[in-house]
């Protein structure tokens, strides 16, 4: 049974460390897979599903290989793990979507992933598929930082913002909010280092990831009424749950899910997209205008959004030659 330590630990932090949940066996079978998965697909895949042949990188400093419930049935005994649906549950509630399931792969590499957020209102977790230590291309975050504005507009460079590195043997499980600030670091060691993810969303998340497949390995059991549904919530919801590059979305989204109570609930009730169960205390659901305002960089927020703008006004192709011709 899971700790109700560990779930308020991951509600008030962002992050939580629930060690080993599978068995010796089924471990070493994920693993003897995740291998022949890489040989197969030593560069992994590009977001279209194509056999990378070429050692650059799609994603910042590492191989992916998406679906591998697909490719290898074996893994999909992570998602009938009772420790992990059970979770899932308690913080998504029934019929919750898994969204992306997939593993990363990270050789070695000087540079790192800086910090970034997903989206709002879901569940992810990560399994160690080797033993990994500390600048061996593991996922760094900053505790309580779901609370924070995404991480281009604050100086998360700061040394007063501490990260916290899910470092570990195989098998060693780390349940996090995607909304949390997260990055990769550098793998500074000889050997390359794999990861599985997997990203979930409530029963109404969608089912697309962010490259447009759509793919979902939940077992959904029955449908909501969509009668009572208030759908104004869910156009709401979707506008501004998913805000990684808009402060004042970002913002937003925050106010109507910590602060209006009555609006928040009703959003929860029926699982609209983007929102996930409150922890039920008020000291750990509290949210803080204060904090918030106080590590924004009000310089940045004015440069990216301008930024933005133009893209918008002018077109991001555009956009595109005139920052090459510049170079």
């Amino acid at each position: 049974m899971i700790k109700e330590e560990k779930i308020k630990s991951l509600y008030e932090d962002g992050l939580a460390d629930f060690s080993n949940f599978f068995d010796n066996d089924l471990l070493k079978e994920l693993v003897f897979e995740k291998d022949n998965l890489f040989k197969e697909y030593p560069y992994g895949q590009d977001d279209n599903l194509n056999k990378k042949s070429k050692a650059d990188f799609v994603r910042p400093g590492s191989y992916m290989i998406w679906d591998v419930i697909e490719k290898k049935p074996i893994f999909s005994k992570i998602l009938e793990n009772k420790y992990v649906t059970n979770l899932a549950k308690r913080v998504l509630g029934d019929n919750y979507t898994v969204a992306s399931f997939y593993i990363r792969k990270t050789p070695k590499i000087d540079s790192k992933l800086n910090p970034h957020i997903d989206y709002q209102g879901g569940l992810s977790f990560s399994i160690l598929l080797d033993n990994i230590n500390l600048n061996n291309g593991e996922t760094f975050f900053y505790k309580k930082s779901h609370k924070l504005p995404p991480p281009p507009f604050t100086n998360f460079d700061n040394p007063s913002y501490k990260t916290t590195s899910i470092t570990g043997k195989i098998g060693d499980t780390f349940f996090w909010f995607p909304d949390c600030w997260h990055g990769r670091n550098p793998n500074s060691c000889d050997k390359d280092t794999t990861i599985l993810m997997c990203h979930l969303g409530n029963s109404n998340h969608p089912s697309a990831d962010s490259t447009g497949r759509k793919v979902n390995y939940s077992k959904k059991e029955k449908k909501h009424n969509s009668k009572n549904r208030k759908k104004y919530l869910d156009l709401i919801f979707r506008k501004f749950g998913k805000s990684s590059n808009n402060f004042f979305k970002h913002f937003i989204y925050c106010l109507l899910y910590f602060k209006i109570k009555k609006f928040s609930e009703l959003a929860i009730r029926q699982q609209t997209v983007f929102t996930r169960n409150k922890y039920g205390e008020s000291e750990i659901d509290n949210f803080s205008i204060k904090k918030y305002l106080k590590a924004t960089n009000f310089y940045k927020v004015i440069v990216i959004s301008l930024k933005t703008s133009i893209k918008k006004i002018i077109g991001t192709k555009l956009t595109r030659i005139l920052k090459k011709k510049s170079n």
